[in-house]
């Protein structure tokens, strides 16, 4: 893990495990390089009522994708947050790759993967792959909120009952971002005024636009850093588009 990662050992295995897949996955890219970041954005941390808060983002760029965020955080002493998005470049014809995974009281409470259309629907040569998916039955499926039409018929949203569908999740992280990058390698660029690029930039945006209406995303934040913190961050941070 990166060196910028050491206060590793505070967090959840089940949550490094799902971040040393995601990290794998990002290091095979072709020419992956990092993003700049300010410095006061890539590592926050603060105390409330005695309680440790930290951050801990990195920004990534390869052949294929604009922007790849990768997050781990840990708000006092129950709460931890893995959040990822591989946001595409507009040129390839490519889905929004997104994981969450929330930890509370040392076990997920909510986990969701995707790979979102930038499109009215996603790539006709993913959807055979898609389908033929062996995704387990999970226990618990989470209900989508109003927004959540930006995601794929694909989506996986589940609270895990038991260690068993916690590594299945995992999994199923791995399994969407093997097929995403399998599909890397067989699509040509367009160029970047033409009309796809342009649509796929707007879908894009349209995918920032109803993240930013996660009503649960902005109450945690706002109840640890304050709801001016709170905004700034979602809008310059998790969904600067």
């Amino acid at each position: 893990m990166e060196s910028g990662f050491c206060t590793q050992s505070k967090l959840n295995p089940l949550l490094l495990e799902a971040f040393e897949i995601i990290k794998n996955r990002i290091n095979s890219l072709t020419d992956v390089k990092p993003l700049y970041i300010d410095p006061k954005s890539s590592k926050i941390y603060s105390n409330l009522n005695e309680e440790e808060l930290f951050i801990i983002n990195e920004f990534f760029q390869a052949k294929g994708f604009r922007k790849i965020h990768l997050e781990v955080a840990k708000l006092g002493k129950s709460l931890e947050i893995l959040h990822c998005v591989f946001f595409p470049d507009p040129c390839y014809e490519l889905p929004i790759f997104g994981a969450d995974l929330v930890v509370n009281s040392n076990n997920i409470s909510a986990a969701i993967v995707d790979l979102s259309p930038v499109g009215k629907h996603l790539p006709d040569s993913l959807i055979p792959q898609m389908r033929s998916l062996k995704v387990p039955k999970f226990n618990e499926p989470g209900k989508l909120p109003e927004w959540g039409f930006i995601f794929s018929p694909y989506v996986c949203f589940i609270r895990p009952v038991d260690v068993l569908e916690e590594k299945l999740f995992l999994e199923l992280i791995d399994q969407y971002l093997s097929l995403l990058l399998s599909l890397l390698v067989r699509v040509d660029a367009d160029e970047i005024n033409s009309l796809d690029s342009m649509e796929r930039l707007n879908y894009q945006k349209r995918y920032c636009l109803n993240q930013k209406r996660n009503d649960k995303t902005r109450g945690i934040l706002t109840k640890f850093f304050g709801s001016r913190w709170a905004d700034e961050y979602i809008n310059k941070i998790l969904f600067e588009c």
